[in-house]
């Protein structure tokens, strides 16, 4: 996608046709919609009374959302935990790179000066081997040495910090308080990079801007900070406008803009199931795509969306007829 004029851009409600190969229609199911209530990748792991976990939008470094903790002293930690962040093409996160790990938090009304962990605010990132054994953790305090902070802190681990000795097939994030720890603190923009320019593989939706069963690719800014560029960091949840449920995706590209593609997907899904069809698990709707029948070898699959569009110029439709335009990448996997 390489649209080069101002637009306003709402996608919603995909769908997966699945057909066989003489075009009888086999199954029709509907995904893509927007109405999660949890960004994807993250789940609330631990919601004490006394604390209150919000996928926010009242403030964000990238995509108009961010994961917020607010709380006063609990019976236990309060702590959004990441599912598996090794995905896609990083297939694990690599031994003997020098890694740099870390997020973004702002802070407000948080006790200063912890002298214990159960008082303390902190990041952390673990890293298990290919047979699920704990290869090592790196923790990274918040800080709270003053109340409240000056906007978003980048807080990173130092360089030969997080060099890991095996490679990591599951890397899992937390955003902990501890159980005495008060006050608010946002986080976003998570991030893992090779230092140097080696490569450490990658964690996958660094922002927290797209709900459940969702993934991203959206141009970076040349650093390696989590934020985005050529007006795709302009891209958002919203509820102005939606062809089905509330929500949709918004991109608002401006017309100035560095020319690049992006994208906004699914994440991976089985299509195969057994003998007796692949059901879908107890938390996905009936018609989402995962929960396509026996689909198999030699099966068409028909994608299509429902798009929402204004401020077009023909012209340059006309003159880039390719690269001024939205599409469908579709991938597959062998298991």
């Amino acid at each position: 996608m390489d649209l080069r004029k101002t637009m306003f851009f709402v996608v919603a409600g995909a769908m997966l046709f699945s057909m066989d190969a003489t075009s009888q229609l086999v199954n029709i199911n509907t995904s893509g919609g927007f109405e999660g209530s949890l960004p994807s990748y993250w789940t609330k792991g631990n919601e004490p009374s006394g604390s209150t976990l919000t996928w926010a939008t009242d403030q964000s470094v990238s995509l108009g959302r961010s994961l917020k903790i607010t709380k006063s002293a609990t019976s236990d930690s309060a702590a959004w935990v990441s599912e598996n962040m090794v995905d896609y093409w990083s297939e694990r996160h690599f031994a003997n790179v020098d890694m740099k790990i870390g997020a973004w938090v702002k802070t407000q009304g948080v006790n200063t000066n912890p002298t214990a962990d159960s008082l303390r605010w902190y990041i952390a990132y673990t890293f298990y081997d290919s047979a699920g054994v704990l290869i090592g953790r790196t923790k990274l305090p918040i800080d709270q040495s003053v109340a409240t902070s000056t906007g978003f802190v980048a807080d990173t681990n130092a360089v030969g910090e997080t060099v890991l000795p095996k490679d990591s097939w599951k890397t899992i994030i937390s955003f902990v308080a501890g159980k005495n720890a008060t006050g608010t603190v946002w986080a976003d923009n998570f991030i893992l990079y090779g230092r140097g320019g080696a490569w450490a593989g990658q964690n996958w939706n660094s922002g927290v801007g797209v709900p459940t069963g969702w993934t991203y690719w959206l141009p970076p800014n040349g650093g390696n900070d989590g934020l985005l560029a050529n007006g795709f960091e302009n891209t958002r949840l919203t509820t102005e406008t939606s062809h089905s449920g509330l929500s949709s995706l918004k991109f608002d590209l401006p017309l100035n803009r560095q020319p690049h593609d992006a994208f906004v997907g699914t994440r991976r899904y089985l299509l195969t199931g057994t003998a007796t069809g692949l059901v879908a698990p107890p938390h996905q709707a009936a018609g989402d795509i995962s929960a396509l029948l026996d689909a198999k070898a030699g099966d068409v699959l028909r994608i299509s969306v429902w798009i929402k569009a204004s401020n077009l110029v023909p012209d340059s439709a006309a003159l880039y007829p390719v690269t001024w335009a939205v599409g469908f990448t579709p991938g597959f996997w062998k298991g």
